[in-house]
């Protein structure tokens, strides 16, 4: 029992240092690109790439990573799953919409023309 108190704390003291270093190694990126401003952009890309990639490494060793890994994962096995319309469906789905918009923007037009000519004769005031 002991044993696994002490398992679990040092797993999350050790998941909270993973969490502190990634932010710390994220926060001096920033102020490496901030301070090398001057420094043309492919070389600053070259430095921080690898600092980068050590930080998603990092987090994904943890378990909230582990948990965003299998979220990711998951999410491309429902895509694949998806039906996707075909060009010529999507181009007509989207000339239905566009038409029901612009009849409707007519309605809505002559409705509110017909109101203000209605409550422009009932106030005696013509525009």
């Amino acid at each position: 029992m002991i044993n696994n108190v002490k398992y679990k704390r040092s797993k999350y003291i050790l998941e909270y240092i993973k969490w502190i270093i990634s932010i710390i190694l994220f926060i001096s990126i920033i102020i490496y690109d901030y301070l090398y401003q001057n420094l043309e952009l492919p070389i600053r890309i070259i430095i921080i790439c690898p600092i980068l990639i050590l930080i998603i490494f990092i987090i994904l060793s943890t378990n909230k990573g582990k948990k965003i890994l299998l979220f990711i994962r998951e999410t491309r096995i429902e895509t694949r799953k998806v039906v996707w319309p075909t060009y010529k469906e999507t181009l007509q789905i989207t000339l239905i919409i566009i038409i029901i918009t612009l009849i409707m923007s007519l309605i809505i037009w002559g409705l509110d023309s017909i109101l203000i000519y209605l409550i422009s004769l009932l106030t005696n005031m013509r525009l």
